[in-house]
């Protein structure tokens, strides 16, 4: 039985003979650095953050409760806690108005006891008497904002809900996310933004953190100057919150940036307009014009961009100095000085863009070739980065034939060079690469190519029509959808547990497998407990019903997390 003793071992007890387990102080230490060094400041006006040793904090939002660690589906981790925002700023001793908190905390915790999922819950209204005497107590608000993100869970305006689904407890999130989210969840709803406009009224001083794990709008406090401090806190685990308090209060500084472009309206990106086209698919009529490759090279995009790709302030300054670029054996490399200029210490992230020169080939007007974060710098210190890449990864993918069919081609001519700490801040170098003649770096062969997509953007905003062949798979009427009610059929009459029953114990008088492992029962017994369903489920096994198993405490009692009524974990 020894092979069912790890399912004791998930998450807290010893992994290895190091003596390691997963929430030890060394991992912890580590998921913390992780999520605050990913962490983006977005906007600080009037140097409000950090936050001045005893200012007085009101938080607002049930996001400082509703703090979503991470993704859904199979990005979902089981941890031993979170911290939330709030547990974050008491555990750096912040002073924080309670009445205020008490009442976001009641009202989370009772909408988590009705089956509400962390980010999936709609915003409470904020009582004015509550607002009023926050006001007079603090000396700054903070609001969190928390959404849920998972797999399957695109940001949308527009919800796909399945009716013929055969399994409908399958798609209650979706339906509730339609209730509290009527706009989609992009947008903030009307009981958040009534909320904001009454926080940013009474107050002077006002700072947001985002826990999101995809792009929301942005719009509402980029041109918004009653907001003066934006803090993207993703969904940084377990310890999350703590990262968060950090960074507020100035025991580190923010040194993340943006792996996406952030654009005023959800229109602005290409992907739109052909996303909310069919819930079965989606024609990428944008091809390679995605992200900053799109915002940096189409006519007209540059001015929809509120936060461009690779951006993230600090709350100190730095000076990059360009100390030496060559080219030599197949690589291009640019030595770069790094000096902290200012008050705080802090780390930068040198990045390093080509633009490559016009030609046959597709090309967006820039593209990241190469990045690097320093060290931790104390004001007046300096680092030297190298950053590196092979030539071969400049060249283009030929789709077409128009030089060499299904290869990589690095066509002829000046390929110039960029420095800075986002793609628009990036200035040119002195030196660029001149490639003489054109070369095919990779030779490709065509397998399974994409038969169907009529047309493709082009870097001057026109399509370019693309050859179609004949369909070859099968008809899709082979495959009927179910009649309603015959789903058992072809389906096990046991199915996975719903995503609610992941906050329920063990089936009531059940001996879970640990007891076996454990000693204190027989296999046998064990299997007793089954039925032949059961039993013929087991044997079968079916998909996504990985186990995940935590023990948290809860005062002297110990409650387990599980997806399996016997306890049955995952070999």
């Amino acid at each position: 039985m020894k092979k069912w003793i790890r399912a004791l071992c998930q998450p807290n007890l010893p992994l290895d003979q190091e003596g390691y387990v997963t929430a030890c102080p060394a991992h912890i230490a580590l998921s913390r650095q992780a999520a605050r060094e990913g962490m983006v400041l977005l906007k600080n006006n009037a140097g409000l953050l950090p936050l001045p040793a005893g200012n007085r904090v009101a938080l607002f939002g049930k996001g400082s409760f509703d703090y979503v660690k991470g993704g859904g589906g199979s990005g979902d981790v089981t941890v031993a806690y979170t911290r939330n925002v709030y547990d974050g700023l008491k555990l750096k001793n912040v002073p924080v108005y309670e009445p205020l908190s008490d009442y976001y905390r009641n009202y989370v915790a009772e909408r988590y006891a009705a089956g509400d999922v962390p980010g999936m819950m709609a915003e409470p209204e904020l009582p004015e008497n509550l607002l009023a005497a926050a006001r007079q107590e603090t000396d700054v608000a903070v609001i969190v904002i928390s959404r849920f993100s998972g797999e399957g869970w695109d940001r949308s305006q527009v919800g796909y809900v399945d009716e013929d689904y055969p399994w409908q407890d399958e798609v209650t999130l979706p339906k509730r996310a339609e209730r509290i989210f009527p706009k989609g969840d992009y947008y903030l709803t009307d009981a958040e933004q009534a909320m904001l406009e009454q926080v940013c009224t009474a107050f002077d001083k006002v700072a947001v953190v985002l826990n999101v794990g995809c792009v929301t709008d942005v719009s509402w406090f980029y041109a918004d100057d009653r907001i003066a401090s934006v803090l993207l806190a993703y969904q940084g685990g377990m310890e999350g919150g703590v990262a968060v308090a950090e960074l507020l209060t100035g025991e580190n500084t923010p040194c993340g940036k943006l792996p996406d472009t952030l654009a005023r309206d959800l229109k602005d990106y290409p992907s739109t307009a052909n996303f909310h086209a069919s819930p079965d698919y989606v024609d990428y009529t944008e091809d390679i014009y995605m992200g900053y490759r799109y915002f940096e090279t189409l006519p007209g995009a540059a001015e929809r961009v509120c936060y461009p790709f690779g951006f993230g302030l600090s709350y100190t300054s730095f000076a990059l100095e360009t100390l030496e670029a060559k080219a030599a054996d197949g690589t291009v490399s640019v030595a770069v000085r790094v000096t902290n200029t200012g008050t705080y210490a802090g780390k930068e992230v040198v990045q390093l863009y080509f633009e490559a020169p016009e030609g046959l080939l597709q090309k967006p007007s820039r593209s990241l070739a190469a990045f690097q974060k320093t060290a931790l710098l104390q004001p007046g210190a300096s680092e030297t980065v190298t950053l590196s890449f092979p030539i071969a990864e400049m060249a283009s993918f030929d789709d077409l034939g128009k030089i060499a069919h299904c290869a990589y081609v690095l066509e002829k001519g000046r390929y110039m060079l960029y420095v800075g700490n986002s793609v628009r801040d990036a200035a040119a170098l002195d030196f660029a690469y001149e490639q003489p003649e054109t070369l095919v770096v990779c030779q490709l062969h065509e397998f399974l190519a994409p038969a169907q997509l009529n047309k493709r953007l082009l870097a001057d905003g026109s399509y370019e029509s693309l050859p179609a062949a004949a369909l070859t798979e099968a008809e899709p009427e082979l495959l009927p959808r179910l009649p309603h009610g015959s789903e058992e059929a072809v389906a096990p009459a046991v199915r996975a547990r719903g995503r609610y029953h992941l906050h329920h114990p063990y089936a009531e008088d059940v001996h879970p497998l640990s007891d076996v492992a454990e000693g204190k029962l027989s296999l046998d017994a064990f299997l007793g407990q089954l039925s032949d369903e059961d039993l013929i489920h087991l044997l079968g096994g079916q998909p996504n019903t990985s186990v995940l198993l935590s023990r948290k405490k809860l005062g002297k009692a110990e409650q387990l997390w599980y997806n399996r009524l016997y306890g049955i974990y995952r070999l």
